[in-house]
């Protein structure tokens, strides 16, 4: 028995689980942006977050880049976009963060691709996305730069591919499940789409993206089917914040990892839509959003932490129920030699 409670003791210490029921990390408030933002999107780039355009609280689009410091938690100022938008997609590849698609004031969809050289703080413009279209999301995989989704009145499932080495664009395997407001994020060089809405209605559709065969996998749904949601991978697994209903702002936090499915986390302090998530050195930032549905704003940043592990899940079922048989056939054993000097 001392061997079975030695084995419970120590992975009790060593092996956090995201199956367990209570959440095993939790949030912290930090400081807010310098304006109000919902419909923004935020990038990480080492140790600082950039927040790009978005709508202001007069529901107006802006070209504003505001820089966040994760080891000072203070925000500055850097050069504006070329353009005012919101519900752009954006991504960030060798120090270039890339901005497409989104829209303009009176909610007239864009094409344009601009990008920011940090470094140099420097905008250019690429060569304009095929399909204009706002509410899209965005990832590079492989050098290149996948825009997928978003709304123009006549498209839901665009998948059009920005090569930067050519400054070209292809079209690409469309979208499964057409939608807008949908969130994505990059997990072993594949993309993950998840929820967003058609029309007036949420869909709680994930797929996933291979682009050496240019097609589309259907997961498991996730459990809470939202739109104006926010996600980004961490430890292996894929977290998904927040997002809106027809009359309702979600605060949930559910996590997928591939192969196990959908999990449920600590829910948001604060429920929003139209907010955006980036992970730094193991912690999620949540930035800005409404906590109303439709058009609603904020400056609340939120940091979120969670040590999962998940590929020790099956090392702790093996250790344990080792431990356990071993136990057991070290009592029988000592319970028979007793036996059989007490016979003697």
């Amino acid at each position: 028995m001392k061997i079975a409670i030695f084995f419970l003791i120590l992975l009790s210490f060593t092996t956090p689980n995201i199956f367990a029921e209570e959440p095993l990390e939790g949030w912290e408030r930090l400081s807010n942006l310098p304006e109000p933002r919902s419909e923004s999107k935020a990038i990480a780039y080492e140790d600082k977050i950039y927040v790009i355009g978005g709508l202001n609280n007069k529901e107006l689009a802006e070209n504003s880049v505001f820089v966040y410091d994760t080891n000072e938690d203070v925000w500055s100022i850097s050069t504006s976009m070329p353009s005012m938008l919101h519900h752009s997609g954006a991504s960030i590849y060798e120090g270039k963060l890339y901005v497409v698609g989104g829209y303009y004031d009176k909610w007239i969809p864009s094409d344009e691709l601009l990008i920011y050289d940090i470094d140099a703080d420097v905008w250019s413009k690429g060569t304009n996305m095929p399909t204009a279209r706002g509410a899209l999301t965005a990832e590079f995989l492989d050098g290149k730069l996948y825009a997928v989704g978003g709304f123009n009145t006549e498209t839901r499932f665009e998948n059009e591919v920005y090569d930067p080495v050519t400054d070209s664009w292809e079209k690409k395997s469309d979208l499964p499940t057409p939608r807008e407001h949908l969130a994505s994020a990059v997990l072993d060089s594949q993309m993950y789409v998840i929820g967003g809405r058609s029309g007036q209605l949420n869909v709680d559709a994930t797929e996933v993206y291979d682009f050496t065969a240019d097609s589309w996998e259907s997961l498991e749904p996730i459990p809470t089917a939202r739109s104006g949601l926010a996600a980004s991978a961490m430890n292996e697994a894929i977290f998904v914040f927040g997002g809106e209903g027809y009359t309702n702002t979600f605060g949930e936090n559910e996590a997928y990892i591939p192969e196990k499915g959908w999990f449920e986390q600590q829910p948001m302090p604060i429920p929003r839509h139209g907010l955006d998530a980036v992970t730094v050195d193991g912690n999620i930032y949540l930035i800005g959003g409404g906590i109303a549905p439709g058009a609603s704003y904020s400056p609340i940043v939120e940091k979120y932490h969670n040590t999962v592990i998940p590929e020790f899940g099956f090392f702790v079922v093996l250790v344990f129920t080792l431990s356990i048989g071993l136990t057991i056939l070290f009592t029988k054993s000592k319970f028979s030699l007793f036996t059989n000097v007490s016979k003697n």
